[in-house]
This record gives structure tokens, sequence and C-alpha cells, in this order.
């Protein structure tokens, strides 16, 4: 089962790259190809490499040290030459006992000697592991925002249309075991229980399964682009890592993944995503303090950042334009956005923040549904169905690519939330892998949006596109 060719390999790799994932952990060392490594290599990917053992005091302990060591050995001539591992962790949640954590430091030294090794993947210099759970998006500015995070996680829903091909759709509505063998459980590590009650209360409990999973996708949004924002809004201050467990699901699985097994693409995608863009514009939590962040190598200078807060009714609450330099590797802060004033006339608010260079170029852009308190997330379901055109032109060949642009447009007077494109064939079905520019997309009125597609070019059939979100029909997307 391990035989993993490079062609199933290659699209997770786009889809992490794409994200702008720079860092892959190899847990337990359970890549054992050259193909894994290759594929870090060839997409920039640094790797942290485990070794063969789990938790300390959880699980059994190796009895043959000297197998184990040579198996280790073999492991680290057989991979050394590949620039995409950074260091080798003894194992994962503990130290081994000395004789293999001293045989495994040596081997490293003697066959390596060019990367760090360490006894533990979150003990040593290292912020422990989790919480694997649903917690506010603040927790991840504040509390969990110390060190160098190796494993954070939280319930992270597929989209319908991939539940729908492993769910029988008599299995999916109340949510039960099927779901819940899918990594949808109420109880054990990662349970559920947090993010349903949150859910509960932010949006109303689901009314069916499309209800359900249209309220999961919020959430999931705002949760991971939370834990990514919360990291690097102090970058080089608090914390210096941040690596969720786990971006990359094995099987059919609801729990932690930035995207499907079968590279669908759910809204924790994009809310990763969009965090972690090189050049970024967002709000801190609590405090709504306004950064800049810039990740590359050049300075960025004569900047213009704009914020944009409305009601519900998109009545003009706050603007605000700052004029800055980002320079680079850092985080440049701003002046805080006083939603918290605001709150008392208008509970829920949406905030729209842009980025643009001195030529008036769009650098970076970013929107929040933001309320005083988790109950006031409730006023989102009054919002009136938005009116949304929607054009779609493509389907030429560009490289090892089809590419498909849609070009959305707010024509109406009412917010649109999380509009989610779907790229399909003829009979509905979804094309994979694909690779969306942006997806779950918020637009104000009178805003416009192009979004890019890309899909394999041996991919034949005739491309379509559908549309749906929070208050946006179902809809196919015309040419």
């Amino acid at each position: 089962m391990k035989r993993i060719s490079y062609d199933r390999l290659a699209p997770y790799f786009r889809l992490q790259k794409e994200a702008h994932m720079n860092v892959i952990r190899n847990w337990m060392g359970t890549n054992t190809e050259e193909e894994f490594y290759d594929l870090a290599d060839e997409n920039g990917m640094m790797v942290l490499n485990d070794f063969w053992q789990s938790t300390q005091n959880f699980q059994i302990e190796p009895d043959d040290a000297a197998l184990f060591l040579a198996n280790a050995r073999d492991t680290i001539a057989r991979y050394r030459n590949h620039p995409s591992i950074i260091l080798w962790f003894g194992r994962n949640e503990g130290v081994p006992y000395p004789t293999l954590n001293e045989g495994l430091d040596d081997a490293v030294f003697e066959l390596d000697g060019t990367r760090w090794f360490t006894g533990s993947s979150n003990v040593i210099n290292l912020q422990g592991s989790g919480p694997y759970n649903y917690r506010p998006p603040v927790g991840y500015f504040t509390d969990l925002a110390t060190g160098f995070s190796v494993e954070t996680g939280t319930p992270s829903l597929s989209t319908a249309e991939s539940i729908a091909s492993y769910v029988p759709k008599g299995d999916r509505w109340p949510l039960g075991d099927v779901l819940a063998y899918h990594d949808w459980h109420f109880g054990g590590n990662g349970d559920t229980k947090t993010f349903m009650q949150t859910l509960d209360t932010m949006f109303g409990a689901g009314r069916d399964f499309a209800d359900f999973e249209r309220k999961a996708q919020m959430m999931n949004l705002e949760t991971h682009k939370a834990m990514y924002e919360g990291f690097l809004g102090h970058l080089w201050t608090k914390n210096s890592g941040r690596l969720l467990w786990m971006t990359h699901p094995a099987w059919p699985s609801n729990a932690w993944q930035i995207y499907s097994w079968d590279y669908d693409t759910h809204a924790a995608y994009y809310g990763a995503k969009k965090a972690a863009e090189p050049v970024h514009v967002q709000l801190n939590l609590p405090g709504n303090e306004l950064v800049v962040l810039n990740t590359t190598q050049g300075d960025l200078k004569g900047l213009t950042a704009t914020t944009r807060v409305v009601g519900l009714d998109n009545a003009e609450l706050f603007t605000r334009t700052d004029r800055l330099d980002a320079l680079s590797n850092r985080a440049t802060p701003l002046a805080a956005v006083p939603l918290e004033s605001l709150y008392a006339a208008h509970p829920m608010v949406l905030v729209s923040l842009k980025l643009t260079d001195a030529a008036g170029t769009l650098l970076s852009e970013n929107f929040y549904w933001r309320g005083r308190d988790a109950a006031s997330y409730r006023a989102l379901d009054t919002l009136a169905p938005a009116t949304l055109t929607a054009r779609m032109v493509g389907g030429a060949v560009d490289g090892t690519d089809r590419v498909v642009t849609v070009t959305l447009a707010n024509s109406g007077q009412v917010p649109a939330l999380n509009t989610k494109l779907t790229l399909v064939d003829a009979k509905g079905e979804r094309i994979l892998p694909a690779f969306y520019s942006d997806n779950y997309v918020a637009l104000l009125p009178g805003e416009t949006k192009v979004l890019t597609i890309r899909y394999p070019a041996t991919v034949s059939a005739a491309p379509e596109v559908t549309m749906r979100g929070w208050n946006v029909a179902t809809a196919k997307v015309g040419r």
C-alpha cells in the first residue's frame, strides 16, 4: 500500500506549494520512497524527517536496538543527498531511550553531518503538540501562539461533493456512525464536540446536511486563516513556525486536513492559503490591530492599506487609508481598526482589507465577518440572497495545464459570502485535481473578482463550473 506513484503524489505537493506551505513533517518516517523526497526537492519543500517511534510512554519500545539503528543508518545514507531534508527527529513526542537516542545522534553526525538531529518532535526547543479540537480563533494569536509548533489541528469538514463520494445519502443526515468512521467523531482526540457547539451558537444547528456543510465551511475558513494569521501576525516575536496536524489526509477523512484525499479543496485550504501568502494584510486578535506581512526577501515601499467596514446592509461604518513601507521578512503593525466601538449599533460587521503598491496594483486583499460575540454571528443567516453574475472563459492549454477563468461580479445590493466555484464535466462530476487561484470568496456590492482554475491538460472533457455560497444560490456559470 505504500507504493504510491509519482503521478499520484505530485498534485498533493502542488496543492501544498500553492497554499504557500513550505515545510512537511514526515511523521514517524512513514514516507519511505524516493518519489516523496524527489517531489519535496522539486517543489522547494523542507522536510522534517522522523524516525520510527511514536509517543513515549504510550507505545512499545523497540526490542532490537542494533536492528533499529542499522535501519536508521541505511535510511540516512539513502536519502541524505536530498536537499529537502533539513533535520532528523529521533521520535514523535518523547525521546528515544538512551541507546537509540545516542546511536541516532552518532549516525546522523557520521553519515550526514549537515543537518540538525534532535531526539524529540515536540519536547526540546519546540512547542508541545496540539490542541486538536476546535478552539476560538483568538487563541491562535494568544496562548497558542508560542514557539515552533509542529502539531496544531482542528476539525475540517470536506466539501459536500467529496463526502458524497463515499458516504451514502441516507447516512449523511443526521450525522452518524458512517461520517464518524471518516473522522467526524464526537469523542477522543480531535473530537468535534466543541466545533459542533460553536456552530450551533454562531450559525444555528444544521437543518439538513447541505445547511450543515454550508455552516461548517464558514468555520473552516475562519479557523484555518486564524491558525496561520495568529502565527504570522507576531512573526519573530512570540512564535517562529506552525505546522498543521495534519495538512494531508491518507484516506477519506474530515479531521485536520486542508484538502481531501481525492484532491478536492474545501474552505480550510483557502483560509490557510490566504493567511500564508508572502505579502499579506490582516487583523490581529483580540485587539484588531492592522498588520502587513512581508515574508519575501525584498522590501516593499510606498504601499497603501485600505480598510473598509460595512454593516450587513452594506452601509459604510468606517474607512481608513494607511501609507506604509513593508520591509522584508517582518510584520509591520498599524493602528487598530475600532470594531469594538461599532458593535453597540452593529453587533455583526464585515471588514474588507486591500493592500496596493505605489502604482495601485493589488498585492493582497482580505475579508472578515466579525461579531461582538459568538451569538452575534446568527445575524449572518438573515442576509438576503446576493445577486452575482459569473462568466467563464477558457479550456485552453498552457503547458501541462488547461486553464479556465471565471469573472464574478456582485451586481446587487447585498454582500455575497463564501462563494465557491466547482469545476465539473458535462455530467456534473468534479474534475480533479483542480488548482484554484482562490475560492470561498466574498464580494461586496459593486466588486468584481477574477478566479483562475487550472487542471491537467490530459482531461479532454468540456469544462463547466458551478457556483454556490453562504447566501448565493446554486447555479451553473455561463460562458
